[in-house]
């Protein structure tokens, strides 16, 4: 009888949430949506967060393309999702056993292990296909996975319709004299992707790019500048994973070692700070953040060891023999640049042991990298405890506890010198409809830790001390507010800082869902940080310059018909230093989808009005090419437009094809950019294309 009158009232808890489904799921963003409030903050953090939020959206974008059949994927697949504990994959099984197939994103709601920002997540990288019959370990042989998995050929064309001047007609002796301002290549931009996967068991995958300016086939550099390749196994017994070629790591919460993705204070409130280890095939064409080598992972029963092994030709900048910076972004254009190209040999080695079980999770970190040249002690004051020699170790050890409502995460980090940087968060579900945030951080001024990438206001874990509060509240399924506030110091100089500074950053997002598919957002950003003040501007000797950063967006997102919807936006900012820079944007864009049996289209356009000066410039999301980071930064005064036209067969073999034009004009110029960049126009108009074959 107790049987029945549990399963009675899960029968009538489900039909109540199949019948307010629509509205349930549509409080969930889009996914071009969740992708521009998720980045958009990255790109205004400076060159080196847009590029590790440039990593993150190449995995996300390869998940969100091959999503996992959530009634058919086992722990293994689960896990490799990132986001989720191993309560909540216990607890997503669980439902399953009991219960039966998941039907739709709004049946999560009925499985208490996840939380709000889980369920959104989940609903960008997971189908709710029917169950199929599992298959034996023992009939996957070699033959059956090396033929019958799936395989995704994409390739990839950027057409400038402009010239910049690096390209122009030069001598030898002009050459000679600025190697820095011409470039070697044609200017295109091309790469092509290749991967293959069977289950979770196998994968490989093979990528080559081309950037703008680089050269290929000539006699010194006869392939493309970028070439990369990887194979994975997975789920074969004790081997829970093995990569060998590029990879990416992330061991705790990065402190010591993370090629993968530093977490960013929204993120946080997305629910994504919940990652231990993870080894990732390096699949994407970013040149800075992989190693090179193998990886694996060997578990058994609640216990986990990773070891990994690396060795890669890296450029650097150089102060005689010595480096003076590892040069990351992967140009090779400019006689300059090529001479840099792998003048340096890194080596890294190291393991991590854990233990997760009932919720708690312990584990150890060690790390030992080596180069064949030393870093340079550097001459500026403000560098004056940054890494020097040739050799580097690190330990650490993270622990975690997740419990129904209540999370605590961290790390505790130590390096060759005795010198400690630590991280500890707690996450609290309060009420069912409001989670809350605490994350502290103290790194000490010298601590070295050349791979470590965790939260940080600045791009580097040394010298900073700070408090950070979130939340989220959602009183009302239309409603949700999310707000957090980050008071952070930095106890030593700093660039352009010569003296012990201090700084806040705050953000308020509101998003209302007036009514299903009509959202409308208000978003207000402050930061205050201390610098020098420039020259001429007096102030008491020794006092730093207070400079206050105000950001405004409201933002209306609208889905007309199911197959069209639009979005507009305004946004502001107001930078207050030695004078007041100000910075105002207005876009629209529009997205029509029809489909024709197997046929399906996909028509995007959007034009934005911008005027900003370049200390309170904006950046904006773009509709674009899968695969692509189309985040554009505008300032100065002019016009920026795009369309797009996206044909895809939905049956397999699966062919897209993707073609986008873009074009900028600005109103307060004649020419565009400088030195090697610069464009002798007041206007850039640009051509990508892009094919992608599934197989």
């Amino acid at each position: 009888m107790a049987k029945i009158h549990t399963s009675l009232r899960h029968t009538v808890l489900l039909c109540i949430l199949m019948l307010c489904s629509l509205p349930t799921t549509a409080q969930f963003l889009s996914w071009d949506d969740f992708v521009e409030q998720l980045f958009v903050e990255a790109e205004s953090e400076g060159e080196e967060a847009a590029a590790m939020a440039e990593n993150l959206y190449d995995d996300y974008a390869y998940l969100h393309a091959h999503p996992i059949n959530i009634n058919r994927a086992d722990s293994t697949e689960l896990q490799r999702l990132g986001f989720l504990t191993d309560r909540q994959i216990e607890g997503i099984h669980y439902y399953i056993y009991r219960y039966g197939t998941l039907r739709s994103v709004g049946e999560l709601m009925l499985i208490p292990e996840l939380d709000y920002h889980t369920r959104q997540l989940l609903s960008y990288f997971v189908t709710f296909g029917e169950p199929e019959e599992k298959r034996e370990d023992a009939r996957d042989t070699w033959h059956r996975m090396l033929t019958g998995g799936r395989s995704e050929l994409s390739s990839r064309l950027d057409v400038p319709l402009y010239r910049r001047a690096g390209y122009a007609p030069r001598t030898q002796s002009q050459l000679e004299t600025s190697p820095s301002r011409y470039y070697m290549g044609n200017a295109l931009y091309h790469n092509l992707r290749y991967t293959y996967r069977y289950d979770t068991r196998l994968s490989w995958g093979v990528s080559a790019e081309k950037d703008a300016g680089e050269p290929i086939f000539t006699p010194s550099v006869p392939l493309p500048d970028y070439l990369s390749g990887y194979i994975q196994l997975g789920d074969m017994g004790i081997l829970k994973n093995l990569v060998v070629g590029n990879y990416r790591l992330r061991l705790g919460q990065g402190l010591i070692l993370n090629s993968d993705f530093a977490l960013g204070k929204t993120m946080l409130l997305q629910g994504l700070g919940r990652q231990t280890a993870s080894i990732k095939p390096h699949r994407g064409t970013g040149e800075g953040d992989y190693y090179t080598g193998a990886a694996a992972t060997l578990a058994w029963h609640s216990w986990q060891f990773t070891a990994f092994a690396s060795y890669r030709r890296l450029d650097a900048t150089l102060d005689g023999a010595a480096i003076s910076t590892l040069k990351t972004d992967g140009y090779h254009r400019t006689p300059t640049e090529l001479t840099r190209r792998g003048n340096t040999r890194g080596n890294l080695f190291g393991a991590h042991l854990g233990h997760s079980a009932h919720g708690l999770h312990v584990g150890l970190t060690v790390l030992y990298q080596s180069f064949n040249r030393r870093f340079a002690p550097p001459t500026q004051a403000y560098k004056r405890y940054a890494p020097q020699g040739h050799s580097f170790f690190n330990a650490s050890a993270d622990y975690a506890w997740h419990h129904h409502r209540l999370s605590i995460t961290g790390e505790t980090a130590v390096d060759g010198k005795g010198s400690i940087a630590t991280l500890n968060m707690i996450r609290l579900k309060a009420t069912d409809g409001l989670y809350l945030t605490l994350l502290q951080r103290h790194y000490a001024h010298d601590f070295w830790a050349l791979e470590g990438k965790s939260f940080s206001t600045s791009s580097e874990i040394r010298g900073e001390q700070g408090i950070y509060l979130g939340t989220e509240w959602q009183p009302h399924r239309r409603f949700v507010l999310t707000a957090y506030a980050d008071a952070y110091h930095y106890p030593y100089l700093r660039y352009r800082v010569a003296a012990p500074s201090y700084g806040t950053d705050g953000v308020v997002n509101a998003r209302y869902t007036i009514s299903n598919g009509h959202t409308l957002q208000l978003r207000y950003r402050f930061r205050l940080k201390q610098r020098d003040v420039v020259e001429g501007y007096r102030l008491l000797d020794g006092a730093l310059f207070n400079e206050w950063t105000h950001r405004l967006r409201l933002q209306w997102n609208s889905t007309l018909t199911p197959l069209l919807t639009c979005q507009a936006l305004i946004e502001g900012c107001f930078v207050q230093a030695e004078t007041l820079s100000i910075g105002t944007m207005a876009s629209a864009q529009a997205t029509y989808s029809p489909t024709l049996g197997h046929h399906a289209l996909r028509l995007s356009a959007g034009l934005t009005a911008f005027r900003a000066d370049y200390a309170a410039r904006l950046y904006g999301y773009e509709r674009g090419l899968l695969y692509a980071y189309n985040y554009q930064m505008y300032y100065g005064t002019g016009l920026r437009g795009y369309l797009l036209i996206q044909y895809s067969h939905k049956e397999t073999p699966r062919l897209t094809a993707t073609a986008k034009v873009g074009a900028t004009h600005y109103l307060d110029r004649n020419t565009i950019g400088s030195g090697a960049t610069m464009i002798d126009a007041c206007h850039r108009e640009d051509v990508q294309l892009q094919v992608r074959y599934t197989f």
